[in-house]
């Protein structure tokens, strides 16, 4: 077990500093007002949402407590929004309940703290009301399709409130902590730039959450960079041997990052030098993808990553017409082929932000680390270094490639850089700086806008503590929080700009549209926890066979729609004996009836789809899957959305009834 021997450092650096002379000159001839009306949005914009009043030591550390209940989960379900919820009595102070998210479809921490404290007949109101303490703002509002979180706060009976942080989607940010100050409860957001202990608390929030935080803020998965080095800065011997550099303690720590990724990343040299397996070395819980980006694909045919049966999916991205009989081959045994027309990292960073990836751990050589770098698409950098000497000079290859920085101040600054110890080696971690991102983020830090103030200048100052950025994550929510105002000016009624809601995931906006959110289902007698659920299990209902019966009972009892997904899925490729023979025919109307009553019995989603149609009659439902072709839009937009038409085929059935 590692231990930390140095806590978080936050340093400042000058918000407008380029990272290149090229960039540099273009930010000194940015226009002065564009700088001034960034500045000047965002700052209001943070400012009206978070300046809060209230908050005490023992409030900090119920959400602290919050963040660490949140981040349990971590490995055990695909990356997602992390939130837990604490309540006590706000007389004596005592917590009667606590609950966090588990992962998307799964029950909300508020309402599973308000179904405990309902199940063991617990009135808050005898107390003198509670205090409801939470990480991350409830999903709450049209955007979202549902109020339950907010509900079930009242229900509990909450006279008070503590939020952690808001959510950083633009459609959901501020509306629960709005909805619940209308209902009367006073409602205590807490503010990173605090002293003590509500600054603290605060700070956690936002590094417990740090990568839906970035995902916003750049349109790209959060991707953390890692490597391991020795002491003078070699990844491998001038013959490439490289296992291993590190010792048993800092591997550990990598799988355990492993797990709490979408993906893992690696380039085709790697693959090739290597031959690695990319897993968690666990069979429980959550494996990520694993990832491969080869242009040419020149990959081995004996890979192990090629073996995705009971281990994890492998995706392979590639550029069009690379080798299409081995293309053949991987998606025969089970591998994901993804042809771009130009594969760089940051096209292949784009596609996994599309998929819904929150996370991506990046684990290639150094070739294709730096142009990684230089596009924007790492955000933070996680660099173990070993006490050992390799030597080799120039013909040892290092962590990262040519970044055509001539001067050392022109280097990068990582900012909230944290040191540990893991064994003998030593673990630093950091943030790229902003004005390297992409996004919103990118553009505030282009425009000069920084926690120092927009004129500040260091020129050409080799002082690190002067250029690294001033509170990363601060920095970050500023970026999210100024999305805002976008997403208020946008009209989405306009007669010759009609946009269409797109949904995906079930924790994203428009996510109450999936049929993986959290909305029980009561079909053919029996209550169902999410649609998918009901979907998955009438594919082997009916069929009179213990392995179809087995199969059924476990998709009906599975924790989260992921988790019945995934056993049907699996289960109709293993025993495809077991699977009814009239499935094909009767997919589509199985899963029109589950939508239909999910949509009837939940006012939520149903108020969300019927606003889809605009005054001219238009309407366009989009489920955004670029994996999918079928049920989905596909990755190129042409797949037949039979997700997307069938909610448009009910939102007219229930606009008639209303």
């Amino acid at each position: 077990m590692s231990r930390a021997t140095c806590a978080s450092l936050v340093r400042g650096r000058d918000g407008a500093r380029a990272v290149t002379a090229t960039r540099a000159r273009e930010t000194a001839t940015r226009r002065r007002s564009t700088r001034r009306r960034s500045v000047r949005s965002t700052r209001s914009t943070a400012a009206t949402t978070t300046t809060t009043r209230g908050a005490s030591e023992e409030d900090a550390e119920r959400v602290i407590r919050c963040c660490e209940l949140a981040r349990e989960c971590e490995g055990k379900s695909a990356p997602h929004p992390l939130s837990a919820c604490v309540v006590a009595e706000r007389a004596s102070g005592r917590v009667v309940t606590e609950a966090r998210h588990e992962g998307q479809g799964a029950t909300r921490a508020e309402i599973a703290c308000a179904n405990d404290l309902a199940a063991r007949g617990v009135r808050l109101e005898a107390s003198g009301g509670g205090t409801v303490y939470v990480n991350l703002e409830p999903v709450h509002g049209e955007v979202a399709g549902e109020t339950r979180s907010v509900e079930a706060v009242v229900a509990a009976g909450a006279t008070r409130a503590v939020v952690g942080m808001l959510h950083p989607l633009p459609g959901l940010r501020g509306r629960a902590v709005r909805a619940m100050r209308e209902r009367g409860i006073e409602v205590v957001v807490l503010d990173p730039a605090a002293e003590g202990a509500e600054g603290e608390a605060a700070r956690r929030c936002r590094e417990t959450n740090e990568a839906l935080l970035y995902r916003v803020a750049t349109r790209l998965p959060f991707s953390v960079y890692k490597y391991a080095m020795t002491l003078d800065g070699k990844i491998a011997t001038t013959k490439g041997h490289s296992s291993w550099v590190t010792g048993a303690e800092a591997r550990e720590r990598v799988f355990r990052e492993r797990k709490r990724a979408d993906a893992v990343v690696v380039g085709g040299e790697t693959v090739r030098k290597d031959n690695p397996r990319l897993t968690c070395r666990e069979e429980s819980g959550f494996q990520p993808a694993r990832v491969v980006l080869s242009r040419s694909l020149n990959l081995p045919e004996d890979a192990k990553l090629w073996n995705v049966r009971g281990v994890a999916p492998t995706i392979v991205c590639t550029t069009k017409g690379a080798r299409p009989e081995f293309q053949s081959a991987l998606r025969a045994k089970g591998v994901e082929v993804i042809e771009f027309d130009e594969l760089t990292p940051l096209a292949a960073a784009e596609y996994m932000y599309a998929r819904g990836f929150l996370r991506c751990f990046w684990e290639c050589g150094g070739g294709l680390a730096a142009p990684a770098m230089r596009s924007g698409v790492f955000h933070n950098v996680m660099a173990f270094v070993a006490p050992k000497l390799i030597g080799g000079g120039s013909s040892a290859p290092t962590p990262l490639g040519d970044l055509g920085l001539d001067a050392m101040h022109d280097a990068l600054p990582l900012s909230g850089i944290h040191l540990e110890t893991c064994g003998r080696d030593i673990l630093v971690r950091g943030y790229v700086p902003n004005s390297q991102n992409t996004g919103r983020l990118a553009h505030m830090a282009s425009v000069g806008f920084g926690l120092r103030g927009m004129d500040f200048d260091v020129g050409e100052s080799a002082d690190d503590d002067e250029r690294a950025d001033d509170g990363s994550l601060i920095f970050v929510e500023q970026a999210v929080a100024s999305l805002v105002d976008d997403d208020e000016d946008n009209d989405c009624c306009q007669m010759d700009n009609l946009p269409p809601i797109k949904f995906y995931k079930a924790w994203d906006e428009h996510g109450a549209l999936s049929n993986f959110s959290p909305f029980p289902v009561s079909m053919d007698g029996e209550v169902w926890m999410t649609v998918e659920h009901y979907y998955q299990a009438q594919k082997f209902a009916g069929v009179e066979t213990d392995t179809a019966r087995q199969i059924y009972l476990d998709i009906k009892n599975a924790d989260s729609p992921e988790a019945a997904a995934k056993i049907g899925r699996g289960a109709q490729i293993e025993y495809p004996e077991c699977v009814r023979a009239n499935w094909e025919d009767v997919k589509v109307q199985v899963m029109r009836r589950a939508l239909l009553v999910k949509l009837k019995s939940h006012d939520g989603p149903r108020q969300l789809l019927l606003r889809t149609v605009c005054s001219d009659g238009r309407v366009r439902v989009i489920e955004d899957s670029p994996v999918d072709p079928v049920w989905g839009a596909g990755r190129d937009g042409t797949g037949k959305n039979l997700l997307g038409n069938l909610l448009d085929e009910i939102r007219r059935d229930l606009a008639v009834d209303v």
